[in-house]
């Protein structure tokens, strides 16, 4: 019989074992009498600085009588769940599909049809991998930016220049299938066990890539440089695709997963009286240390062990009137970087290589942007409201693709004196006064935030610490509307996706809502529902009414 323990405490180093002398160490017996081990997730322990552990849940087979075993306190053992299957039959009736992007959503929506027999056209309007490569090195190297080909579009999406993490709060079904297609495709093996799985941004790049090719020798069509301008329909049936090339192609469904930053396509499709609402994002800034800094203040007495990994953090600052400021796509052991994808504009983000090995830590440092502080009701008035403080911030970088930027202490002072501590950010920082670039309301929520942030981290707001300016897309600012069939509410056969859709929040969560909304597609195609995938995502990472 299979079984499962859960949360069984490991101290430091001895996650390197052999699981069966673990098991019968807890469990009594010989290691013999345990076999087929499978380490099912390992997560860190580290509320108590002197005592941090490991935290794993084993599936094992034993013919020992096991129940009423004594445990350590706060595990458990049960009967281990079994296995599932993602295999799907093909459907007969093949319906003609459109996928708009070729980031997490786009890609996992693509592959899953795929496994209906379904062969799906992707839109990408920006460069496939190696031109991007270039182009983004071009900004980040010498400042030059490339509209079409940026940390944003692309193949692999916005998720491709990013930390790589595969973190998500969702408990979706189709994670596993997530995140065993990266595994399929070259990540490493341990993000199936590990509690935060991380890729790594030149991993991912090349996971996207092979992705791409599988998909292509199963049927799937790429067209990259190809951006979707409009669409037709004929007596409120859907019929083709239009891009900016004058091309029309023919569909059933459109599949809209174009990322958070396709602001020309929002405006086509507010334009075309899609149905859509404003989302509430958030905004801040990019806060870094140095990464020891960090490993110090939280692992405490155990710092320096070799079975820590660079330490990451999460912080929240409930404020006064339903704001708050909090950490964001923390970045261990990465670097920020210029992501801008507009001409006039500054955006930073953070990401990091699988190694986490550039000895500075990272972390967005955001406010809640309501609905309420868009000053407008048109739907597109929170992307203008992140525009006008990307320009701001170009201003003040000298117009140019630089960040502005201020040590923390000056930040808090309120003294811009120019001097900045180490960063990593590409292409350079200029020394600017950040009380300039960013909204008000952002500004004090930030400023009170600081210091609750510097009592829970040592030296979180030492003058070590800098702050570059601006994170704006943190996620979409609106949501397309759509149906218990994943249609959208008011024009049929289009498919809102993803994060830039409203409906998701990271590359997991993206990923998924592309994979439902294949579930969807397959289903009125005449597909058996698949119940596992059919599953509401409750909470977490997602910004949606689910």
């Amino acid at each position: 019989m299979r079984h499962l323990i859960s949360n069984l405490p490991l101290d430091l180093g001895a996650e390197t074992r052999p699981l069966e002398p673990v098991l019968a160490g807890v469990l009594g017996g010989k290691r013999n009498d345990y076999s087929n081990p499978v380490l099912e997730r390992r997560s860190l322990d580290a509320r108590h600085k002197g005592n941090i552990r490991f935290l794993v849940n084993i599936s094992f087979e034993s013919v020992r009588q096991l129940d009423g075993m004594p445990l350590p306190p706060g595990t458990r053992i049960e009967i281990a769940p079994p296995a599932g299957s993602f295999e799907v039959a093909a459907v007969e009736r093949k319906p003609r599909v459109v996928v708009v992007g070729t980031g997490p959503a786009g890609t996992f929506c693509a592959l899953r049809l795929l496994d209906y027999g379904i062969e799906p056209i992707l839109l990408e309007r920006g460069s496939d991998m190696s031109e991007r490569v270039r182009q983004v090195n071009a900004l980040w190297n010498q400042g030059r930016l490339d509209p079409g080909a940026n940390s944003q579009f692309g193949e692999g999406g916005a998720g491709t220049f990013s930390d790589g993490k595969l973190t998500t709060r969702t408990g979706h079904p189709a994670i596993r299938f997530v995140l065993e297609t990266f595994v399929r495709f070259g990540a490493d093996p341990r993000i199936l066990y590990l509690a935060k799985p991380h890729v790594g941004t030149d991993v991912i790049r090349k996971c996207s890539v092979l992705i791409r090719k599988e998909a292509q020798r199963r049927g799937a069509q790429y067209r990259f440089k190809t951006r979707l301008v409009d669409f037709r329909q004929e007596e409120g049936i859907l019929r083709a695709a239009i891009t900016d090339t004058g091309d029309e192609i023919p569909c059933d469904a459109l599949v809209l997963a174009p990322g958070h930053s396709a602001r020309d396509t929002f405006e086509m499709l507010q334009h075309r009286g899609v149905a859509m609402r404003q989302k509430a994002f958030a905004m801040g800034v990019r806060i870094e240390h140095p990464q020891d800094l960090i490993d110090r203040a939280q692992y405490g007495p155990s710092f320096g062990h070799p079975s820590l990994t660079p330490a990451d953090y999460k912080l929240v600052c409930n404020l006064r009137d339903n704001r708050a400021a909090y950490s964001f796509c923390m970045c261990p052991g990465g670097e920020v970087i210029q992501c801008a994808s507009e001409v006039g504009g500054v955006v930073v983000n953070g990401m990091s290589n699988a190694k986490r090995d550039s000895g500075f830590s990272n972390s967005g440092l955001v406010a809640k942007v309501g609905t309420a502080d868009f000053g407008s009701e048109d739907f597109l008035a929170g992307m203008h409201l992140q525009r006008h403080w990307e320009q701001v911030c170009f201003r003040a970088a000298g117009d140019t693709y630089g960040a502005p930027a201020m040590s923390v202490r000056d930040f808090l002072d309120a003294k811009a004196t120019g001097l900045l501590p180490r960063t990593s950010f590409r292409p350079f920082a200029v020394p600017a006064d950040l009380a300039t670039c960013l909204p008000g309301f952002v500004l004090n929520q930030l400023q009170e935030a600081l210091p609750e942030f510097e009592n829970k981290i040592r030296g979180f707001g030492s003058r070590e610490a800098i702050l570059l300016a601006i994170e704006s897309r943190t996620s979409s600012p609106i949501q397309l509307l759509r149906n218990d069939d994943g249609q959208s509410t008011s024009h049929q056969g289009l498919y809102p996706c993803g994060e830039g859709a409203g409906f998701a929040g990271g590359i997991t969560s993206a990923a998924v809502d592309g994979i439902r909304v294949a579930e969807w597609i397959a289903a009125k195609a005449g597909a058996p529902v698949f119940e596992p995938f059919q599953k509401r995502i409750k909470s977490g990472d997602v910004a949606t009414d689910y």
